[in-house]
């Protein structure tokens, strides 16, 4: 497996089941089909084996809109829980399109499979800490600027125009760097182990976020940006593990 394989397989079985809640016993099942379909080679089956991961993030989205009722009484954690569902189930549709081997709209690999790498993390795990927040101003701009953000950057990537690719980028540089900010000015209110997690949380994202504006405006522009294989271990990881993951296993309460 490749680094981005595993990143892929870690957002299933861990960061996707803190997010949206549900037995982890589907998302076992879905992560476990996932491996299978990334050690395949690419075809129907292949493609076949990520649908768990379809179905189960499609229950979420479906358990968000009936918990939260009639639309016109939707809490501000309501939208973000079934926007963060769909985002999710967004990301196994990619991967079964990069697991099939179907090229659509002229996107080809890695790019598909890392849709639904991003998808996974600054859509749905993002927009969820985001969301974690303590509702105020600011926490409402970076709702609104991690839950916009991914599809501006796919219209980018599917027109190869560069204004929604390297603002699409930048606009979900600033939602999570508002919701880093935040994070870190609520660690005071918490226990040692969530302070030490938000604050984890919170510093972890801001270097790796300039390297994505960076390599956004690299596909447009002559100035410098990484490989993706580097930009896998230094702007990925660093964003799974110490922003999405921690900040994830701190806010478990908030999201429960």
């Amino acid at each position: 497996m490749s680094l981005i394989d595993e990143v892929v397989v870690f957002g299933v079985l861990v960061v996707l089941p803190l997010a949206l809640g549900g037995a982890w016993w589907r998302w076992g099942i879905a992560g476990v089909a996932t491996v299978a379909a990334l050690e395949l080679d690419r075809g129907a089956v292949a493609a076949a084996l990520v649908v768990p991961w379809l179905v189960v993030a499609g229950s979420r989205v479906l358990a968000g809109v009936q918990a939260a009722g009639p639309l016109l009484f939707w809490t501000r954690a309501d939208v973000v829980r079934v926007i963060a569902g769909v985002y999710a189930a967004v990301a196994a549709a990619a991967l079964v399109q990069s697991r099939s081997g179907v090229h659509l709209f002229g996107l080809r690999e890695p790019i598909v499979e890392l849709t639904a790498v991003h998808y996974t993390y600054a859509g749905t795990a993002a927009l969820m800490l985001a969301g974690a927040t303590t509702p105020g101003r600011w926490s409402n701009r970076a709702i609104a600027c991690t839950a916009a953000a991914p599809p501006i950057v796919a219209l980018g990537f599917v027109t190869g125009w560069a204004m929604p690719q390297v603002g699409g980028a930048a606009l979900m540089a600033a939602g999570v760097w508002t919701t880093a900010a935040l994070q870190l000015v609520e660690a005071a209110g918490h226990r040692p182990v969530q302070r030490g997690l938000l604050s984890l949380s919170g510093l972890a994202i801001w270097a790796p976020m300039v390297l994505a504006v960076g390599w956004a405006a690299g596909q447009h522009w002559d100035v410098p940006y990484l490989a993706i294989h580097d930009m896998a271990r230094l702007h990925g990881v660093p964003n799974a593990i110490g922003f999405c993951l921690a900040g994830l296993i701190a806010r478990q309460e908030v999201l429960a």
